[in-house]
């Protein structure tokens, strides 16, 4: 009975350091036909949990070997653990006179303006956030704005109670007749030209700002990666079914859910490609924020950064999930910046003004 436990435990090893090799496999390979692999890489972190669990138990039951399983692929995933799980416990200093900019990236669910609970997410609540952080430059996804306002929020009061910054740039890719909605960059340092990338005829787009920062050019990019689109009543199924499971309510979970996923997977593949490029275009160094909508172990992820330095990553410490959802924990927003500049320290700021959380990095410009 004890062989048939060890053979199942064996298996099960096996069967979870696969899937850390598979999630590996989804930075590299387009979710456009397999999504096996972004499944795979959406549950990296559970799959590193389990694999450390496993070395723990091989070795207390003497069974060293066996731990080589999750070991050697532990070795071969050392950079994606790194991505999902970093720790960096000491500080980076800085040499005197060291030019560095502050740098926030807040996608911030339209102001709030259509969350199941209303509040003052604009004069008391999210922007006096930003204004207290004082970040140089903050980037905004999700920004909703009203065309006549009757105690709505509108462009104007929102450039007006964020004063601290004199210069900002808003590209908005979608407009109705009483709203628009879309990107918005603002800056402490002058903005000297600006630009958008488009996807496609939609929603998601990405927008540029060429900001001089004490006579250095940098070219900050801002994006807004396609979602899953799922909506409140989706998020509703998926809380019902973890408090009460039942196989129908599973089935239909999982049907929408892979359906969604699936075809987000391929359009975030290509919007993936495009973004890559265009910034290989830049005649500057860049830093990159946004709201990807995947994790650290994916093909969007990995396509973007290329040899930029993920700030989290490089100089934060622990999961850093930037989406609020206790049934969605995800690292989905970045701030990454060229290889010629350097992180000193990085943070996710757990303040409930949207469904994420803001992302925040301090660059050393050198």
């Amino acid at each position: 009975m004890k062989m048939i436990v060890k053979i199942i435990l064996l298996l099960l090893n096996l069967l979870f350091a696969a899937g850390m090799l598979l999630g590996k496999a989804a930075t590299i390979l387009k979710p456009l036909h397999f999504s096996i692999f972004a499944y795979c890489g959406l549950a990296f972190p559970f799959f590193i949990v389990v694999n450390v669990a496993f070395i723990i138990f091989w070795f207390i039951t003497g069974r060293w070997k066996w731990t080589l399983i999750s070991i050697v692929t532990a070795l071969i995933c050392i950079n994606n653990i790194g991505n999902t799980f970093p720790i960096h416990l000491l500080k980076h200093s800085l040499l005197p006179n060291t030019p560095v900019l502050t740098i926030m990236s807040y996608n911030i669910d339209a102001f709030g303006q259509f969350a199941p609970v209303k509040e003052d997410r604009i004069g008391g609540g999210l922007l006096s956030y930003v204004n207290k952080k004082e970040p140089d430059v903050v980037c905004f996804q999700e920004f909703y704005v009203y065309k006549h306002p009757k105690n709505k929020v509108t462009e104007k009061n929102v450039v007006q109670l964020l004063n601290y910054f004199p210069y900002h740039y808003i590209h908005y890719s979608v407009h109705t007749e009483s709203s628009a909605e879309g990107l918005a960059i603002f800056s402490k340092y002058p903005i000297l030209n600006q630009g958008v990338c488009r996807f496609s005829k939609g929603y998601y787009t990405t927008i540029f700002a060429d900001i001089r920062v004490d006579g250095k050019m940098i070219r900050v990019f801002d994006h807004h990666m396609e979602s899953n689109r799922f909506t409140f009543n989706d998020r509703k199924h998926y809380a019902d079914l973890v408090s009460d499971f039942s196989a129908q309510q599973f089935h239909n979970v999982a049907l929408t859910f892979s359906t969604k996923m699936n075809e987000a997977y391929g359009l975030r593949a290509k919007q993936a490609d495009t973004v890559a490029t265009v910034i290989k275009q830049s005649p500057y160094p860049v830093i990159v924020c946004g709201d990807f909508n995947d994790v650290p172990v994916s093909y969007t992820y990995t396509t973007i950064k290329g040899k930029l330095i993920d700030s989290f990553a490089s100089v934060g410490t622990g999961y850093g999930n930037t989406y609020s959802s206790k049934y969605f924990p995800f690292r989905i927003d970045y701030i990454m910046c060229d290889p010629r500049f350097h992180p000193v320290w990085s943070r996710v700021d757990r303040v409930h003004h949207s469904d994420h959380y803001p992302i925040m990095a301090q660059i050393a410009l050198e």
